[in-house]
């Protein structure tokens, strides 16, 4: 593991979980003691299994789900859906022994880039004591 160990965590967010007028760097980042990667959803609900799971698969050391609270979502049952998504994903990872922790998921609203950062920070420390991904030589660079 190394104490040099800067996890590479995904963030995929809904933007209706953005403070109004606030947006997230496209591309890789910084974040608190990992490297971050934003990607915009149009929903939490809009999330697969599949594509948690190929995240995780192509490298990513942790991926953290941002999406809106269960009363502000416009398609209704969009966050109760990417919870069960993530959760189902968390028990297939946990199954290969990839560790659950790899996945997570939050609800908010009215987040500022560093918040969303901060989360992306919270997903690192759970996926550091797991090491890097076994899977991350599929990274470049």
């Amino acid at each position: 593991m190394g104490d040099g160990f800067e996890p590479e965590i995904t963030v995929l967010y809904c933007g209706r979980s953005l403070r109004e007028g606030v947006s997230l760097p496209e591309g890789v980042g910084r974040g608190p003691g990992c490297s971050v990667r934003y990607v915009m959803m149009p929903c939490g609900s809009k999330v697969e299994v599949g594509y948690l799971i190929k995240l995780v698969e192509h490298g990513a050391d942790g991926v953290q789900l941002v999406a809106c609270p269960e009363d502000q979502c416009r398609f209704v049952v969009g966050g109760a859906r990417a919870e069960n998504r993530v959760r189902y994903a968390q028990r297939l990872l946990a199954e290969a022994g990839m560790g659950p922790e790899r996945l997570g998921m939050v609800r908010r609203n009215s987040l500022t880039a560093d918040d969303v950062a901060a989360l992306a920070g919270e997903r690192a420390d759970a996926v550091r004591p797991l090491g890097r991904n076994a899977m991350s030589c599929d990274r470049v660079g």
